[in-house]
């Protein structure tokens, strides 16, 4: 399982006990990586795809630390509320990395979905405490969407973020993300991994 987001470094900067959320968990990689390093880590893990989530509840199923420190919720999320969101995803039942809510964001994506959505408000208003140490977004151009339409407010009670920015036009690019986030008060940093992907990491100030 390959650590593309250096989980060790992550590990270092992180309290003993962080509440994260993930969005966009997929079968729960980077849920079983950081709880590698951090066990007692509260991941809140939200995956609109159904055969994913029923990847994580296997992995559940047989492993008590994730069982304990996951909380999977099969929504798709949103910045503007709606109660049902449509996804464009590949026509095949195995995992589906590159389900996007864009309608074109990848030529495979040839299936209609419709799922259940919840707003990142609701997810950050629902947590206990003041604060979230991590949020973790691999959303296929969603992230616009959920930070952009998220009062201010709510967004700076993330610590730190990790993003998978994705360049979709001259108004939507990793630029003005980076930009946007460094308004609400964030360090941006970012690196390439292909012709229009960042991997994007903010700290709040």
């Amino acid at each position: 399982m390959a650590d593309v987001y250096n989980i060790g470094a992550l590990a270092r900067v992180l309290p003993e006990n962080p509440v994260v959320i993930d969005i966009g968990a997929n079968a729960g990689f980077f849920d079983i990586l950081l709880l590698s390093k951090i066990k007692n880590a509260q991941i809140y893990a939200y995956e609109p795809l159904s055969s994913n989530v029923e990847r994580m509840r296997s992995i559940a199923s047989s492993n008590r630390r994730f069982d304990k420190s996951v909380t999977i919720s099969s929504f798709a999320v949103t910045g503007k509320p709606c109660e049902m969101l449509r996804l464009y995803a590949q026509d095949t039942e195995d995992n589906q990395v590159v389900a996007s809510s864009l309608e074109g964001f990848n030529t495979d994506n040839t299936k209609e979905l419709w799922i259940s959505a919840i707003t990142f408000s609701k997810i950050v208003a629902e947590i206990p405490g003041t604060k979230i140490d991590l949020l973790k977004m691999d959303c296929e151009g969603s992230e616009y969407d959920i930070i952009l339409n998220t009062p201010p407010d709510l967004v700076r009670r993330v610590q730190r973020m990790l993003i998978e920015v994705h360049d979709i036009d001259n108004q939507f690019n990793v630029n003005s993300f980076s930009h946007y986030l460094f308004e609400l008060g964030y360090d941006v940093k970012y690196t390439s991994i292909n012709g229009f992907c960042y991997a994007l990491e903010a700290c709040k100030k």
